[in-house]
């Protein structure tokens, strides 16, 4: 559909939407490589095969890039779309184990890039605003609807707050399946096993019976 629309659009447009395009992939595979203080503008510019200052305009700067790209590989990678077709579990522990499952997974696909933007975000927090969090919050919003869904079911307490548990959980799956697998090693199946242990306990928690 967008490669639709971006054939249809003006020629000055199509450019200026490809060009963009070209500065996301040549700054994700620069960033990803060699860091974000390393990869220089003119770097990424002489990549994409475009003029460096094209950067300034387009996001505002190196830092406004950075936000992109990281935008852009989530957009690139998103599995939430997936993850919401699937029928819906029959509890609450089997749903979010299902999630935090498919969160470790799409958290494995983006780490070359969380590990240059989380750093980057805790030594320079005037970034934050600059970081779109709206496709993080999606699987969010998805997980606490098939929540609510099961509420429905009688299969959650009536009183549960679907909504931050949701927020809890997404908190969660960065921590085992980013932070605990960056920090402590390659440990998959106990960090996969914390997991499972999580969506146990937090499974009973919500449960009516």
């Amino acid at each position: 559909m967008a490669d639709a629309q971006a054939a249809n659009a003006p020629p000055r447009r199509r450019d200026r939407e490809a060009s963009r395009r070209a500065l996301l992939d040549a700054g994700i595979a620069l960033f990803s490589q060699q860091g974000y203080d390393a990869a220089t503008t003119r770097a990424i510019a002489a990549r994409a095969g475009l003029n460096e200052q094209l950067i300034t305009r387009y996001f505002g700067g190196k830092a406004g890039l950075l936000a992109a790209v990281y935008a852009h590989l989530l957009e690139q990678r998103d599995n939430d779309a997936a993850y919401a077709a699937l029928p819906l579990a029959d509890s609450a522990s089997e749903e979010i184990g299902r999630f935090l499952h498919w969160k470790h997974e799409h958290l494995h696909a983006i780490a070359a890039l969380l590990q240059i933007v989380v750093p980057q975000l805790v030594r320079d927090p005037a970034l934050a605003p600059g970081f779109d969090n709206s496709i993080t919050q999606r699987g969010a919003v998805i997980l606490a609807d098939r929540l609510d869904a099961l509420k429905a079911m009688g299969k959650v307490r009536a009183d549960a707050d679907t909504a931050r548990v949701a927020q809890l959980v997404i908190w969660q799956s960065l921590a085992l399946s980013f932070l605990m697998r960056r920090f402590a090693g390659d440990r998959d199946r106990e960090i996969l096993l914390l997991i499972d242990i999580f969506a146990q306990e937090m499974g009973a928690g919500l449960a009516t019976g």
